[in-house]
This record gives C-alpha cells, structure tokens and sequence, in this order.
C-alpha cells in the first residue's frame, strides 16, 4: 500500500469512527461510500485485523479500531503539523481555521477581533460559524470553538478560559422614570423583563448579596435567545434585562442605559476556547490564539 493510499485511509478510519457511520464520512470527505469502505478493508487487510463490527444498523469500532483510530490521528496530526512548518519556511504563516462562535459575542466582539487578525495575517483565512447553540467541535471539523458559560465541563476537549464578563441589569432613563422605583430584585415583579432564553423556558434570575442567594421568576414580557435583541428591546424603553457587559458598556457609558442593583451580584459569564485534547496546534491556530488572548487583555 503506498504512503498515500495510508494517509487517505487513516482520514476515512478517522471519520467512520467519530461519525459511527460509512455514509456519514463519505459525505464529510466527499467520497463514495464504496472507497471510504475499500479504505477501512485496506487498512484491516494490512493490519490483519478487524477494526469495525458491522451490521445493517449499527457500526462498532473494536478494541483494536479504537486502538488505531488513537495512533491514527496523532499520526494525521504530526502529518499536518509537518506540511505547516514546511509551509510556512516557504510561504509564511497560511491556510484556514475554522471558528465556531457565540452569536452575540461574534456581532458585538469578534467582528474587530477577526478583522484585525486578517489584516496583520493576510495569508490566513477564517471560516466563521456564528450560533448560540450547542456546537459539536468533532462533528462539525472546527478548529476552535469559543463559547460563553458560566462553567463548562467537558473532559474530551482541551478548554482554556478567555475572559469574564459581568451581568449587568439595566434600563433606560426614559424606562425608569414612568415605572415604580428598583431597590432589590423582588421588586423585579413589578416591572417589565426582558429575558435571555435558551429555549423559551427558563425565566430564573439568581442575584447574591453577603453570600445570600437570591431566585427571582422574571415576569418575562419579552423572551429571546439573543441578547442583541434585548439590548435592542432596552433601548426602545421597554423593560429591564440583564445582559453581558460587552453588550451595554458603550450605552451605560454613553447614559444610554443605567445599571441597576449594583450592590448584587449575579453570575460571571466566561468566554471559554475549546478544541481535541488530541489535535496538535498547527502554526496559524497557534498565531490566532495568541492575538485573540492579546485582543481580549486590552
């Protein structure tokens, strides 16, 4: 079998076993689904082993399968990691990275961020996928995903914390004045919310005061899983919400909005990077990372 006929199978082993499914992986590669199989037979015919028990409705990798997808992806990682350096001795520091990022972080941050790296890095291009839904980094091939929680947990991935960005509760000054007077989150029933929402569900706003937590239901008037949205809805003098700092701090330094219930707390939201624990970091993601620290400490 030549050198690469090994490389071509190693990327088929790779995708069947993430995906659990030849058709999946003849879709990703854009083969058929006929040479991603020759490929899987190459590669246990060379081996002499199985590496996949197959039947009519499910795919298993075997102990020996799993054994060389492991050694399989750090080989197609050095593989990588070698044509980059070769690469960039040429060619200086080029080729794609693909991002997955938070919608609303991405309008209201990222968009500099990333067109500053494109005109310091001309030769390095980035394919953007912007949603505030959950995204799978195997699934979806990215080389990096930021996204904004509380807390993460998610021991397959390499996760690094960015930055923190404070909650802010806020309203207008047009708002405030035709409405009953805020002096602690119970007095939220009373007023107009305008509440982030994943799914449509959840109303709840924790605030802390002296290691005191306090829940309130939010009397949601407005419901929305995007937090341009809200600060859109704030700005018409509709309601209150809370809503990340990096969102409201030009409009709270501008007066445009007014914080409230300083003396609470609420939650922290970190903006976290994730990627494959078992990816090596080739020369542009290396570089992308570093500016994007940069950018965020400023």
């Amino acid at each position: 079998m030549s050198k690469i006929n090994q490389l071509e199978s190693l990327r088929v082993l790779k995708k069947v076993y993430e995906l659990g499914s030849f058709t999946g992986a003849a879709k990703q590669l854009n083969l058929s689904v006929a040479r991603v199989s020759k490929s899987v037979d190459r590669l246990e015919l060379e081996l002499k082993t199985k590496l996949f028990v197959r039947s009519t409705r499910h795919l298993q990798a075997t102990d020996n399968g799993t054994r060389c997808y492991q050694y399989g992806i750090k080989m197609l990682e050095q593989w990588e990691q070698l044509t980059d350096e070769v690469t960039d001795a040429q060619f200086k520091s080029q080729g794609n990275i693909k991002v997955g990022v938070p919608m609303s972080w991405g309008l209201s941050v990222f968009s500099t961020i990333s067109a500053k790296f494109m005109a310091k890095y001309p030769n390095i291009t980035i394919d953007v996928h912007m949603t505030d839904k959950y995204v799978n980094v195997f699934e979806g091939e990215y080389d990096l995903v930021l996204r904004l929680a509380s807390d993460l947990e998610d021991s397959t991935l390499l996760c690094k914390k960015l930055k923190g960005y404070k909650l802010v509760v806020c309203a207008t000054p047009e708002y405030l004045l035709k409405h009953s007077e805020l002096k602690s989150p119970e007095d939220l029933v009373n007023h107009r919310c305008l509440v982030f929402s994943q799914d449509g569900s959840n109303t709840k706003w924790v605030f802390s005061k002296q290691s005191k937590s306090i829940n309130i239901h939010a009397n949601a008037h407005l419901k929305s899983n995007n937090s341009l949205l809200l600060k859109d809805a704030m700005l018409s003098h509709v309601g209150i919400a809370v809503v990340p700092d990096f969102i409201v701090g030009q409009y709270i330094k501008a007066g445009q909005l007014i914080p409230l219930l300083t003396e609470y707390s609420t939650k922290e939201l970190n903006l976290y990077s994730l990627r494959p624990a078992n990816k090596l970091l080739p020369k542009r993601l290396q570089l992308f990372n570093q500016f994007l620290l940069e950018e965020l400490s400023l």
